[in-house]
């Protein structure tokens, strides 16, 4: 069973129910490579989008992303926000935001840096490209910290002088434009490309920290939403203080989500 609040939030229509990946609906892999949906996710994913506007919301490029997912009928959001596609990129175009493309070039300028001064020196570094930019995978270096800390070094000053912003998630640098591009706008955008009513989100990590907060505004603005926390090792404790329900780890995620689509069905009758 649900609780009363996600319960009342299913009841709307329209209604839409998004999710971050990687932590979410996938356990955290070694490489990105390797990560694969936690075992009954796709198929709830496939039933709920039958009775909701389903959206996954992560910091992985679109084409990563619908490899890992692979379902028709979703929403894919990809590079926190950045980029927008309609269903599976093999069937509908991938949208960039207009003012991001002055920033493909620079990304590429310090994605090609990174290959060249930083792999060499760190056995284990996995780069991971995007249509702008990219992340810097040092979880399977010998020394994390130490990795984290050339990263920065390296990049700070090119960086900077290309008018890129540096960030940091999951054992990981992120490369990325300087606009204000994040989880909760992108979840805003997705609420109102839809005129939705209801809106439940759910992440596990700094980046779905954006998304969660925009829950809160998007409850002081008059729509049913909520956010549910997947906590595990690495789960920032403000994540937690602000979501409205809190799971333990992907397995009860994905319970969560098997129940919401019951739920959803159920009210569709």
């Amino acid at each position: 069973m649900v609780s009363k609040d996600i319960a009342t939030v299913l009841t709307q229509h329209p209604l839409g129910l998004v999710f971050d990946i990687d932590g979410t609906l996938s356990s955290i892999a070694p490489t990105p490579d390797e990560a694969v949906l936690y075992p009954g996710a796709a198929e709830h994913l496939a039933a709920a989008s039958k009775f909701a506007h389903v959206g996954v919301l992560t910091g992985r490029a679109i084409a990563d992303v619908a490899r890992i997912v692979s379902i028709e009928g979703l929403t894919y959001i990809g590079t926190h926000g950045l980029e927008w596609c309609d269903g599976l990129p093999s069937t509908h175009p991938i949208q960039l935001l207009p003012e991001a493309e002055p920033y493909v070039e620079p990304g590429k300028e310090l994605m090609d840096l990174a290959e060249k001064e930083l792999v060499p020196q760190l056995p284990g570094l996995v780069v991971q490209r995007k249509n702008i930019g990219g992340t810097l995978h040092y979880r399977l270096t010998e020394d994390p910290e130490a990795a984290r800390q050339l990263i920065l070094d390296t990049l700070k000053e090119p960086a900077a002088r290309l008018h890129m912003h540096i960030d940091e998630g999951k054992r990981a640098v992120e490369i990325l434009t300087p606009l204000t591009i994040n989880k909760g706008k992108a979840l805003r955008r997705f609420v109102e490309h839809f005129n939705l009513k209801g809106i439940i989100f759910a992440g596990d990590d700094r980046t779905d920290l954006h998304g969660i907060l925009e829950i809160e505004r998007l409850r002081q603005d008059g729509y049913a939403a909520h956010a549910i926390a997947v906590q595990h090792q690495d789960t920032p404790p403000a994540v937690l203080k602000h979501a409205d329900t809190i799971v333990q780890g992907v397995e009860e995620m994905i319970d969560l989500l098997g129940q919401m689509t019951i739920s959803i069905s159920k009210t569709n009758v």
